[in-house]
C-alpha cells in the first residue's frame, strides 16, 4: 500500500423508507472506513489492517485509487487530531445525462454490461480548505473492494481575488485507463450559484469538440491542458463584484458524473496609504466649505 494514503473515516449515507410502509423517506448515516491503496489489496494486506470493532464490518471499504486522489496530505490529519477531513459515501446509480452538452455521450438506449455493478459516490473535503474531491467508484456486486473510475477535484475550494485580476478556479479530472469508459468522451460544465440563483457559465462538449452558447463573457478553458492532463480549470479574464459566489465544476462521462464546488470571493482594490500635511491639503482654494474628519490631532506613529 502506498505510503501516505490515509484511512478515511466517512459516513455512509443512504435513503431509507419511512416506517409503516409509508411514502416518506429519510436519510440514514452509518460510520464507515475507507482503506486506500494505489495498487489494490491482498488478503494478507487486509489482515494486517486491524480495523476497529465498533464499526460494522460491512462498512469497511478497501479502495483502489490508482491516481492517488485520496492520498493527499490534507486528507490525513495528524495522529490524535480532533479536526478531521469530511467524508461521505453514497450509493450511486449510473444514468444518462439530459443536458445537451453531455447527451451525445449516451446516444444508445441500453446500458453496457460494465455498469451492472455496485457504484458509489464519495465526497471528501481536506483540512484547511486545501482540497475537495468527488470520486465515483465501482465494485463487483457484493464486494467491499471498489476501484476509483472517475475523480474530480479542486485544490482551491475557497479562492480570493482582487477586482480586475484574472481568476483561475482549479478543477481537474482523471478517468481510470483500465475502464472501458476511458476514451469514450467527456463533457465539462461550470455553473454559478449565489443566494439560491444560478446560471450556466461555460459548457464544453468534449466528444464533439464544441462550446455551448451562454450569456457569460470572459470565461474560458485551456483546451490543450484539458485534453493532455484533465485540467478543467475555469479562467475568468477579469474579476468583477458579480463573480462572487459558488462555482460548480461538473465532469460527465457516459452514464457517470462527478462535481466539486469552489467558492470565489472578490475583494476590493488595494489601497495606498499616504501622508498629508493637514495645513496643505491637495485642494484648490475656496473649493471646500467644510471638512468633517475623525482624524486625530497631532502625530501618530
Amino acid at each position: 500500500m502506498r505510503y501516505g494514503c490515509p484511512v478515511l473515516e466517512c459516513w455512509f449515507v443512504q435513503e431509507v423508507s419511512g416506517r409503516g410502509g409509508g411514502l416518506s423517506v429519510h436519510m440514514s448515516q452509518e460510520e464507515s472506513l475507507m482503506f486506500i491503496s494505489t495498487e489494490g489489496f491482498s488478503e494478507e494486506t487486509k489482515a494486517d489492517l486491524h480495523p476497529p470493532e465498533d464499526i460494522c464490518a460491512s462498512r469497511f471499504y478497501y479502495v483502489t485509487d490508482p491516481a492517488g486522489t485520496f492520498c493527499s496530505a490534507s486528507l490525513d490529519p495528524p495522529k490524535g487530531s480532533v479536526v478531521k477531513p469530511k467524508c461521505e459515501i453514497y450509493p450511486f446509480m449510473p444514468h444518462a445525462s439530459v443536458v445537451r452538452w453531455a447527451s451525445s455521450l449516451t446516444n444508445f438506449f441500453q446500458s453496457p454490461v460494465y455498469l451492472q455493478a455496485d457504484w458509489f459516490s464519495v465526497a471528501a473535503q481536506g483540512l484547511d480548505e486545501q482540497l475537495t474531491v468527488s470520486n465515483i467508484m465501482r465494485a463487483v456486486p457484493g464486494s467491499s473492494e471498489p476501484r476509483v473510475i472517475l475523480s474530480v477535484s479542486s485544490k482551491t475550494p475557497v479562492f480570493r481575488s482582487r477586482l480586475g485580476e484574472q481568476v483561475l478556479l482549479d478543477c481537474g479530472f482523471w478517468v481510470d485507463p483500465s475502464s472501458p469508459l476511458h476514451g469514450s468522451g467527456f463533457s465539462v460544465e461550470w455553473r454559478y450559484q449565489f443566494r439560491g440563483e444560478g446560471r450556466l457559465v461555460l459548457a464544453y462538449d468534449g466528444k464533439n469538440d464544441r462550446f455551448m452558447e451562454t450569456s457569460e463573457s470572459g470565461a474560458e478553458l485551456d483546451i490543450t491542458n484539458l485534453y493532455e492532463t484533465g485540467n478543467a480549470s475555469l479562467i475568468l479574464e477579469e474579476a468583477q463584484v458579480r463573480h462572487s459566489g459558488t462555482y460548480i465544476c461538473t465532469v460527465y462521462l457516459p452514464h457517470l458524473m462527478a462535481q466539486v464546488a469552489v467558492d470565489l470571493e472578490i475583494i476590493g482594490l488595494a489601497m495606498d496609504v499616504v501622508q498629508w500635511d493637514l495645513c496643505n491639503l491637495p485642494m484648490r482654494s475656496s473649493s471646500v466649505d467644510i471638512i468633517v474628519t475623525d482624524m486625530p490631532c497631532g502625530k501618530s506613529y
